[in-house]
């Protein structure tokens, strides 16, 4: 491998080049904070030469150098020295404007414009709406690179715009030589950003450019596991025609991802994936393995089977999404376990829709396998809190990986069953669940565990047999004793508990108002409502019947209702 490096300045590394970002690469993707971080310490370095690094790049041709590392940091600042020029625009120095643009654009041998910056990713975006001084002629297209591209190019031309007020609007000199201060600025921060020093690492070819990139990001550079993905599958795959099959299914997988409504991380989906069908392994230690195993013989199946676990990941934590009506049970046992706020079953999960998806095993079986995590989880989890020392994630990473091994629904069968067995032999304790179901509380004081409650209540009152009026789903809490009885902390520790709470539609619950708990029975049995014997001939709660119903709940939940 021949390595060059050479001490460059910006306006020195500009001139005469152009740079393409590769196909491994990934979006522009910096942040606010980023961008003003960067902002700030240019500013802070007026006038001084300031250090911003390495840049590591291959020759394709002559005049034209690939960025293997420094992509962000070369987009940001040459999307900063396009707001100088809008600037230098706005002080009717168009010379100025124009001596600028002679860095973002050059002439070729045939006389075409040709930016500095060559990009697809953001094509034709950054070229029209960025890099050319003149208005856009192209439509394009607004996605979330194009997006942070915007929110960066806004940034850079609110401050300068900013710092220009304060040398425009001194009151205490004349209106021409406030615009000549203007100017000088606007000319010094455009001097401090052509000034920037860098190291340029050239490399010969791509296959340097693939090991380099992945080099620097697993020693801990701007580490991104799909990113990492994504350069292997591109070596291993190469682009055949004009299509770029890994470019464009990789763009799909974290497009999937990254527009849920529900944030979701591309890196621990991967982790989640492979775990599901190969390792039980740290996010660390993934992309060493899947570089043990996936090569240019099986790449191509492997990208496919990421592409389609993508979706089926994504609707473990997004339960609006792939899942119809006719499947909401399923659903639901999702949605709860976002309730619970685990991920440890992550893997297994993905596992058991993949085979229902890729027609292994059939809905009921689906349906029951998550049923009894759902349940397993409401009580390990949800009431009593318990903690793994990993033998749980373990557990659900060997058996999806059992299960993805599986041909029919019968060997299905068998890994679902010993899952459950598992499950069971690793249920809480009675008083475990007595004690943690007791401290499952809700008031407007104490709301963290709403959606909790509200989950409680929906599956308490379904087996009760209460006869709502309207969707359960649209059901408000009603607490027995009023809140507003509630003086002290001890006071809504007994309030907010299960036993104090029933769900009722919405016209019951404006009836229900605060009125004493002998009005509110005599309402809640006029609109069809029906309530536990503990309250037959009570016409004032206390303390004492509140936790004998809570008890009495906990009972029929750990007994009946969410048993393994």
């Amino acid at each position: 491998m021949k390595i060059e490096s050479q001490d460059k300045r910006i306006d020195e590394l500009l001139k005469g080049n152009i740079f393409l970002i590769p196909r491994f690469q990934r979006e522009y993707s910096w942040e606010p904070d980023h961008v003003s971080a960067f902002w700030s310490d240019v500013i802070e370095n007026m006038t001084e030469a300031y250090f911003i690094g390495a840049m590591v790049v291959y020759k394709i041709e002559r005049s034209t150098l690939a960025v293997v590392d420094g992509q962000q940091r070369l987009t940001t600042i040459t999307i900063l020295l396009c707001a100088i020029r809008e600037a230098f625009k706005g002080l009717d120095r168009l010379d100025l404007a124009d001596g600028l643009q002679a860095y973002i654009e050059q002439k070729d041998r045939e006389n075409k414009t040709v930016y500095v910056l060559k990009t697809e990713s953001s094509f034709p975006f950054l070229q029209e709406e960025v890099l050319k001084s003149d208005a856009a002629e192209v439509p394009f297209e607004i996605g979330r690179e194009e997006e942070a591209i915007q929110r960066a190019y806004d940034i850079f031309k609110h401050n300068i715009a900013g710092k220009l007020s304060e040398y425009l609007e001194n009151k205490e000199q004349s209106t021409e030589d406030n615009q000549k201060d203007a100017i000088a600025w606007l000319s010094t921060l455009r001097d401090t950003v052509f000034d920037l020093n860098l190291i340029l690492v050239t490399l010969d070819n791509e296959d340097d450019a693939y090991l380099i990139f992945e080099t620097l990001n697993t020693r801990g550079k701007d580490l991104a596991l799909a990113d990492l993905l994504r350069n292997h599958f591109a070596k291993l795959i190469r682009a055949a025609s004009e299509v770029d099959q890994v470019k464009e299914k990789w763009a799909r997988v974290q497009d999937t991802i990254k527009s849920s409504p529900i944030q979701l991380d591309p890196d621990t989906f991967i982790v989640h994936s492979w775990q599901s069908r190969y390792d039980f392994v740290t996010k660390a230690k993934t992309f060493q393995k899947v570089k043990d195993r996936v090569n240019k013989k099986n790449a191509k199946s492997h990208l496919d089977r990421f592409l389609s676990d993508s979706e089926q990941w994504r609707s473990i934590f997004d339960t609006e999404y792939l899942w119809s009506k006719s499947e909401k049970e399923a659903a639901r046992s999702l949605k709860a376990l976002r309730t619970f706020k685990v991920v440890q079953p992550a893997p297994g999960l993905l596992s058991l829709i993949r085979a229902y998806r890729d027609k292994v095993i059939k809905y009921k079986s689906l349906r029951n396998a998550l049923s009894n995590i759902e349940i397993f989880h409401f009580a390990f989890n949800a009431i009593t809190s318990s903690r793994s020392s990993g033998g749980i994630s373990g557990m659900y990473s060997s058996f999806g990986r059992q299960i993805f091994e599986c041909s029919d629904s019968g060997e299905a069968a068998n890994v679902i069953a010993d899952l459950v067995s598992k499950l069971q032999e690793r249920e809480v304790s009675a008083s475990e669940f007595d004690v943690g179901f007791e401290q499952v509380i809700f008031t407007n004081k104490h709301s963290s565990q709403k959606a909790l409650v509200q989950y409680i209540l929906r599956k308490v009152a379904i087996f009760e047999g209460q006869p709502f009026i309207g969707e359960t789903d649209d059901l408000t809490i009603e607490h027995l004793i009023p809140q507003s009885n509630s003086k002290s902390d001890e006071d809504h520790l007994i309030v907010g508990q299960i036993g104090n709470l029933i769900l009722v539609d919405q016209k019951t619950n404006e009836m229900l108002s605060t009125n004493n708990f002998k009005e509110k029975k005599r309402i809640l049995e006029s609109r069809g409502y029906k309530l536990p014997g503990v309250f037959d001939g009570v016409d004032k709660l206390d303390e004492v019947i509140i936790r004998a119903n809570t008890q009495r709940i906990s009972e029929l939940a750990r007994g009946e209702i969410w048993k393994v």
